[in-house]
């Protein structure tokens, strides 16, 4: 599996909300294509941290090339900060987990 971390810092949360339901709308796709897990975390109420794990690599460049490398650019151009990671991972679980504490994508 492949993990892709960003770090993303807004200049205020009126634009942080903005970001995230252009992200959530435009990056649902993904879910159907290879991301198999998506979570923000919410540091400060004008930055936020977001988890992706994928399939593999492949699909994280496939995903890349056709859209992600613009998107981090229009938050950048407006006013925003990004920064990220990203390698292979290895993901463990809990056999406690339940999976209605998470929201489906379908």
């Amino acid at each position: 599996m492949w993990a892709v971390t960003k770090s993303i810092k807004f200049q205020n949360k009126l634009a942080k909300e903005a970001i995230l339901n252009a992200l959530r709308a435009k990056s649902k796709n993904l879910f159907l294509e290879g991301m198999v897990l998506r979570c923000f975390m919410h540091v400060t109420e004008n930055s936020i941290e977001l988890f992706h794990i994928f399939e593999n690599k492949e699909y994280v460049n496939k995903a890349r090339s056709s859209w992600t490398n613009q998107f981090w650019q229009d938050i950048r151009e407006m006013g925003g900060t990004v920064s990220g990671l990203e390698g292979e991972c290895e993901v463990e679980y809990s056999p406690k987990l339940d999976l209605n504490d998470f929201n489906k994508i379908e």
